[in-house]
């Protein structure tokens, strides 16, 4: 009985749980046929199983016949047993009497209180082949059989409505797929006739009309609704950090944290307190915990500035959070999990850094899924007259107008540091105007196309006020305005470059 009940137990498909229960039964009673039907939704009973009994050859008398039977022992909810079928069957007489039978079972499964079917048994030699052990058996079996046949059903009811699901899901995946894509077109077009981008969302932050920044958005607009990693190349101040804004802002994330970290601007110990965190007492000063920037965007977006400039042993930190979002404080036994989508930048070449061993190959890989590239403001020089409207706006406190001839030495000049250096040399200028920004406003190496003016000739202390001028303006530049990172790419201390500032009247 026990490895009859654990074939029973085999209940991942139902034709072979079917076989099992008619081969039971007609090995325990010993007849000689066996015949399973099960009720259709309609209540129709239809063979599902049969021993020496071939469904394809089942005639009309031996259909009428069990199903007559098996009406009769649902209806009952009882076995129906015939000893001598030919006597104690007189309303299916007919049949028994064409088929030869001596003895006749018919067993109800019932299981939970839901009659599923009934196993039909006949034999043409014995007759009372269904004594009181038989009976007791078939009982037995029904009762177990019922209950797997009741559980298989539902197995594949369920399997039914997963794939049922699963396709009414994928189709529609399709719709939703079309329809967002007639969105976009629609978006488009809409863009096209107010006169603006063609792009399906709005960057208002990023100022350019220009085909660069055209085919940068496009590809922002793509990576904006997807969840990956993105890598953002650019030279500085060339706007990375607006970029990554446009994507947070845009994106699922928009209503949780966007925060920001320059790597480069901080030393690895301070970095990894940043990042991660630590909890009291984890090193010298550390008087109270502190939630690290992984934390604190948790759901949103961690913007890594100058990941470049992080150390290797850095670098192996934030690759291990990237990959299992576990963050562990300093000091701390516990992670905890974070959410955390991961938008870096860099102005360096990380493919060169990793030829060099400067920086680890599968963090690259990790950040890397996407490359989005900030033009820098040489490629884009017919958006100089917007950025420079748009910076007038900004810090300007009055209408402020730029003649034609500062407009065109503004657009004809590199911009080394890009709209950083331009949003400078805008406040300077204002400074030094009066409500309309002509050339005379200009630093000396745009006004007069990076040559020093003819007026200075031969003076040697205007000229290298002059070449000051542009070195610190290029290192402040290049650091984002901090004076602690300039003054060290120009071998000066804080103090000396502030005095350098203040003599050359530098707009900071």
């Amino acid at each position: 009985m026990e490895a009859l009940v654990g074939a029973l137990g085999e209940r991942e498909r139902l034709a072979p749980l079917l076989d099992r229960v008619v081969d039971a039964l007609v090995l325990w009673t010993g007849v000689e046929r066996g015949l399973l039907l099960l009720r259709a939704p309609n209540g129709r009973l239809v063979p599902r199983a049969a021993r020496n009994l071939a469904r394809s050859r089942l005639g009309a008398e031996q259909l009428e016949l069990s199903q007559t039977l098996a009406r009769r022992a649902l209806e009952a909810r009882e076995p129906v047993i015939a000893v001598d079928a030919a006597g104690e069957l007189p309303s299916v007489h007919r049949s028994v009497h064409a088929l030869k039978l001596r003895s006749v079972l018919a067993v109800p499964l019932i299981a939970r209180g839901e009659a599923l079917g009934v196993v039909y048994l006949d034999d043409r030699v014995r007759r009372g082949a269904f004594g009181a052990q038989e009976l007791r058996w078939a009982r037995t079996i029904a009762s177990v059989a019922a209950l797997a046949i009741a559980d298989a059903r539902a197995q594949v009811e369920l399997r039914r409505a997963a794939r049922r699901a699963e396709r009414a899901s994928s189709r529609l995946a399709e719709e939703l797929a079309r329809r967002e894509a007639e969105l976009d077109v629609a978006a488009l077009e809409l863009a096209r006739a107010r006169g603006g981008r063609d792009t399906r969302f709005r960057y208002d932050a990023i100022v350019g009309e220009s085909e660069p920044v055209r085919a940068m958005l496009r590809l922002v607009d793509r990576v904006t609704a997807s969840d990956v990693p993105v890598l953002i190349s650019g030279e500085s101040g060339s706007g990375k950090e607006l970029v990554a804004r446009a994507i947070h802002q845009n994106g699922s994330r928009a209503a949780h944290p966007f925060v920001t970290e320059n790597c480069g601007a901080i030393p690895e110990g301070l970095l990894e307190s940043a990042l991660f965190g630590h909890v009291r007492g984890a090193f010298t000063g550390a008087e109270r915990p502190r939630a690290g920037l992984f934390e604190v965007a948790d759901r949103g977006t961690l913007f890594l500035d100058e990941i470049g400039e992080m150390s290797l042993g850095m670098q192996t930190k934030l690759l291990r959070v990237l990959e299992d979002g576990l963050v562990r404080p300093l000091g701390s036994e516990r992670a905890r999990k974070v959410d955390v989508r991961v938008i870096a930048a860099t102005h360096r070449d990380l493919e060169a850094l990793v030829r060099a061993r400067a920086f680890r190959e599968d963090l690259l890989y990790r950040l890397n899924i996407i490359t989005i590239r900030v033009p820098p403001l040489r490629e884009r020089a017919t958006d100089v007259p917007l950025v420079v409207q748009h910076l007038l706006a900004k810090h300007s406190r009055g209408p402020v107008r730029v003649t034609r001839a500062a407009m065109d030495r503004l657009s004809a000049h590199g911009w080394p540091g890009n709209v950083r250096q331009l949003e400078n040399e805008i406040r300077r200028a204002l400074v030094l105007c009066d409500g309309t920004i002509d050339r005379e406003h200009l630093s000396p190496e745009i006004a007069h196309g990076g040559a020093a003016p003819r007026e200075l000739g031969l003076n040697v202390r205007a000229r290298i006020d002059a070449l000051e001028t542009e070195l610190v303006r290029d290192a402040l530049a290049r650091t984002r305005g901090n004076q602690t990172q300039a003054a060290r790419l120009l071998g000066l201390s804080r103090f000396g470059l502030q005095k350098m500032i203040k003599r050359l009247a530098i707009a900071v």
